[in-house]
């Protein structure tokens, strides 16, 4: 009779955890673009003259952002923006980012 109710238990677990699966791809992809955004931020901050680069595709993601209507994200892809550009034209430390890119973690 003790079986009976961690068998069922058994089922919901297994279902839960399929499922589960399935929404990892969408978790990894938002994860995977965290990181590019960090390592871009970090290469800007290396040398100045990844700044550009970093800056445009920076710009896509605001872009893509928007038209999702995610507008939390949009602003704080803006904010890292300028902070990208005061980096290359006043030679700021990474640590003055690093806020806008937690923020960035959590809202996109």
């Amino acid at each position: 009779m003790t079986g009976y109710p961690f068998d069922k238990i058994k089922i919901k677990l297994v279902i839960f955890i399929y499922l589960l699966s399935l929404l990892n791809p969408v978790m990894s992809d938002e994860s995977r673009e965290y990181l590019v955004i960090d390592m871009l931020v970090r290469s800007c901050h290396k040398d100045m003259k990844n700044c550009i680069p970093a800056l445009f595709k920076i710009n896509n993601y605001q872009k893509n952002a928007a038209r999702k209507k995610k507008f939390s994200c949009q602003t704080r892809l803006l904010g890292l923006e300028a902070n990208l550009i005061m980096a290359q034209n006043f030679n700021l430390k990474r640590k003055d980012a690093k806020n806008i890119i937690d923020a960035i973690k959590k809202y996109c």
